[in-house]
């Protein structure tokens, strides 16, 4: 066996700490990368890049996976000490984080009772029967929970939470109320519907050549609507012929 060097530890230990640091170091690195990527790109990245980032990231969490496994036995009885040029008062709270033995009271309460769980099912008989008896109530309440809010709140201008607490009390910046203004559409839409009735009643008697002709859809076109879905841009490119509009002139998001 190795003699312990100046820090107190082996060759092995120290080789154990230094994979452990540059695995670190190459996740921190990737997650940095994707953070730039998302944040420089308008809307998103390519999905291609997403994939490729997502899949470098994968890759590094298990090759830090694989590391901590294999030396598990090291981390276990190595002591961790700051450095007496570490400015402790400046970065307390770092410090603090580092040197934890333990974890934190609710997140080792929660670790005790996955504990305790996975013990119990995997000393009963039945363990896997109840197991698989949870999961099927979590779905069954999962569908239901999301069958009442597409039926029931979906619509809904207000939360539940706000409606036990009055609407009055919600706080939209709006001179109106979200319901006011709903009823307001509702209105307008039924005397727009009201007027183009009386509008086809006149006109029913002028010939057919005097008829308004009916307007022309407005709006993305579908191929570029393929195009962001594929590319995440809307930068078509120009000899991508439209099948709505062959032989005009567009724009980005449409024809001039």
């Amino acid at each position: 066996m190795d003699k312990p060097n100046a820090l107190g530890i082996t060759a092995d230990e120290f080789k154990a700490i230094e994979q452990t640091r540059q695995r670190l170091f190459q996740l921190s690195n990737s997650i940095q990368g994707l953070r730039m990527d998302v944040l420089k790109s308008n809307p998103l990245p390519p999905p291609a890049s997403l994939q490729a980032q997502s899949q470098i990231l994968l890759r590094n969490l298990q090759s830090l996976l694989e590391t901590l496994t294999e030396n598990t036995h090291v981390f276990q009885h190595l002591h961790v000490f700051p450095d007496v040029a570490y400015p402790g008062r400046v970065h307390e709270n770092i410090l603090l984080q580092l040197l934890r033995k333990k974890l934190e009271p609710g997140v080792e309460e929660w670790v005790e009772r996955g504990r305790e769980t996975t013990r119990e099912l995997r000393t009963s008989p039945d363990g896997e029967a109840r197991l698989e008896e949870v999961w099927c109530d979590v779905r069954e309440w999962t569908v239901e929970r999301v069958q009442k809010y597409v039926l029931e709140e979906a619509g809904d201008v207000y939360t539940e939470e706000e409606r036990h607490r009055g609407v009055e009390n919600v706080r939209t910046g709006l001179k109106r109320g979200l319901e006011e203004e709903e009823d307001d559409e509702e209105s307008d839409e039924e005397g727009e519907g009201e007027g183009d009735g009386d509008e086809d009643v006149v006109m029913s008697g002028q010939p057919q050549s005097q008829q308004a002709k009916p307007s022309k859809p407005t709006g993305p076109e579908p191929e570029m609507l393929f195009w962001f879905e594929a590319r995440g841009d809307f930068d078509l490119p120009r000899n991508v012929d439209l099948l709505s509009q062959s032989g005009m002139k567009r724009g980005q998001m449409g024809p001039r």
